[in-house]
């Protein structure tokens, strides 16, 4: 899916870092109620077509729909699994003539969730979506899913995840990481449903409609109409299509990783086999002969010591590794965050590059990823007439691409707040709002620009000072990068998380978050969010006079 051509507009091409896109004036989507590109040497080069920067919201839903990847991503999402059963055959299903008090558009861990936490509560849920096997991989701290009470649905769990940030430059980070069994979150949540009285649709939905005295919203579907008093969309990106966003937030940027699942032969002798491998930045996928990559020492790489000859233009990438057990490991090459997003077909030649060059031997794949995570970008607004949660509300970290976590905590908080808007028959655009303000009040509009400011930057940084950023943000005392990474910092928190990261930081990455401050839109995007926060009389008296 390209976006579309539009004279005089900036482009930017794919294998290219740009700094930034141009970000002209948009009108945002409406719910129906009936910097430059700076030019570098393309080093990751694949056959992929020129891009132009169409209007803000045509291109921010393609990049959140998977852009010039969209095939592979719709691979993905259509991958079979004979081991989990239909949700149709688990959950009663859903009447057309029925009132529903709430309509979740979207069968992923955060739509069902939230729909078990409704019913709970006494509420009639119908979850209307595609029913397809969950098929991504789930990294997650445990710490967090133990907090949650989804510990049990851990296949496999590490005492602790490995860093590299050169070479000899290993840092343990001293947390406990795990991979969820898909097979039994999905069961577990099926089982919450099915004992709360959740309702079952297999259909996609076309349209949504809210009644003319505003109290009901009906469901245009592939399977004909439904009728609810509140709709959330929890459909991942596709619901971008239905939301009105912010105007004044940096353009959506895209976290891709390429992984396998796989028999090798060497593992142990490359990274550990008892931890997981949380990121490896070491510059292993070019450069090197088979074979070669163990006996490096730092300074000593063949590419001007450090492995940093021809990264100036060059987007960095890592292996994340989780060993299975025997001779199985899930390998995956990630690029955390690029705008444009860093193309598959690059990552598969990286990751191939650095298991030879590591002397780890594929001998047999039982299964390809294709991740595709949409980051950063404008917030949904809360004068609309339709709610959304999970991904869909963009509860992804910017700078981390973390999401499933967060959503199952934000879920019970989220329900009682749908509940409360209903118990006060409020209309359909009143209930929508008080919805909004739970999951997105200022507070969190404001951390949520401290991480999209975060992951601007790290858009934005060869892989020498990606190596340096990170190293300094593991040396952070726990509870900030801790917090970080979980979203649990407050806004004010987030200040201080800064002012330690900025006494830490090494000159370039002081003067490159002071450059990146006051001459990246994120920079502004933050200051006004904080301002917004802090001085909201002074902001409103500006809105006045507009």
């Amino acid at each position: 899916m390209l976006a579309k051509l539009v004279p005089g507009a900036s482009t930017y091409s794919v294998g290219q870092r740009a700094s930034s896109i141009a970000s002209p004036v948009y009108s945002p989507l409406q719910l129906t109620s009936s910097r430059k590109t700076r030019v570098v040497p393309r080093v990751a080069t694949v056959d992929a077509p020129t891009t132009t920067a169409a209007p803000l919201t045509s291109l921010n839903q393609e990049i959140r729909e998977g852009h010039y990847e969209a095939s592979l991503v719709q691979r993905q999402a259509r991958k079979a699994d004979d081991g989990q059963p239909t949700i149709a055959s688990v959950l009663k299903a859903a009447d057309p003539s029925k009132l529903y008090d709430v309509a979740v558009v979207g069968a992923g861990p955060a739509g069902m969730f939230l729909a078990s936490e409704l019913a709970k509560r006494g509420r009639s849920a119908v979850v209307i979506g595609m029913d397809m096997p969950f098929v991504n991989n789930y990294g997650v701290w445990i710490d967090e899913f133990k907090a949650l009470g989804m510990d049990h649905t851990l296949e496999f769990s590490w005492p602790d995840a490995a860093c590299y940030f050169g070479e000899e430059k290993e840092v343990r980070v001293g947390r406990a990481y795990g991979r969820v069994s898909r097979r039994k979150l999905r069961e577990h949540l099926l089982k919450l449903c099915r004992e709360s009285g959740v309702e079952f649709m297999a259909a996609e939905v076309n349209g949504l409609q809210v009644s003319q005295d505003g109290s009901t919203t009906s469901l245009t579907t592939s399977k004909g109409s439904m009728q609810s008093r509140l709709v959330t969309l929890a459909a991942g990106a596709a619901a971008g299509r239905f939301l009105s966003y912010e105007k004044d937030a940096p353009v959506v940027a895209a976290q891709t990783a390429y992984g396998i699942e796989a028999e090798v032969e060497g593992y142990e002798s490359a990274w550990a086999g008892d931890i997981m491998t949380f990121m490896d930045f070491r510059r292993h996928h070019t450069g090197l002969w088979d074979e070669t990559a163990q006996g490096l020492k730092a300074g000593r790489h063949p590419n001007a010591g450090e492995g940093l000859w021809g990264t100036d233009g060059e987007v960095p990438s890592f292996l994340y590794a989780m060993p299975l057990g025997g001779k199985r490991v899930f390998l995956e090459e990630t690029c955390l965050v690029a705008k444009p997003a860093l193309p598959f077909a690059v990552l598969k030649r990286r990751l191939d590059r650095r298991l030879k060059a590591m002397g780890v031997r594929v001998t047999k794949i039982h299964e390809e990823e294709w991740s595709y995570i949409p980051v950063g970008g404008p917030l949904p607004l809360a004068n609309q007439q339709v709610t959304a949660f999970g991904a869909a509300a963009n509860l992804v970290h910017p700078a981390t691409g973390f999401s499933v976590s967060r959503s199952l905590r934000e879920a019970p908080n989220v329900a009682d707040e749908i509940c409360a808007a209903l118990n006060a028959g409020l209309p359909v655009q009143q209930a929508s709002e008080r919805v909004w303000e739970r999951l997105w009040p200022q507070e969190k509009r404001t951390q949520a620009s401290f991480h999209v400011f975060g992951m601007e930057l790290l858009a934005s940084l060869d892989l020498s000072a990606t190596n340096s950023f990170f190293d300094t943000f593991f040396k952070l005392p726990q509870f900030y990068w801790r917090g970080f990474l979980a979203s649990n910092l407050s806004a004010a928190q987030l200040i201080a998380f800064a002012m330690v990261t900025f006494v830490v930081a090494p000159f370039d990455i002081k003067f490159r978050l002071m450059q990146h401050l006051f001459t990246d839109k994120a920079g502004a995007y933050l200051i006004n969010a904080y301002k917004t926060l802090w001085f909201p009389d002074e902001e409103e008296g500006k809105e006045g006079q507009q």
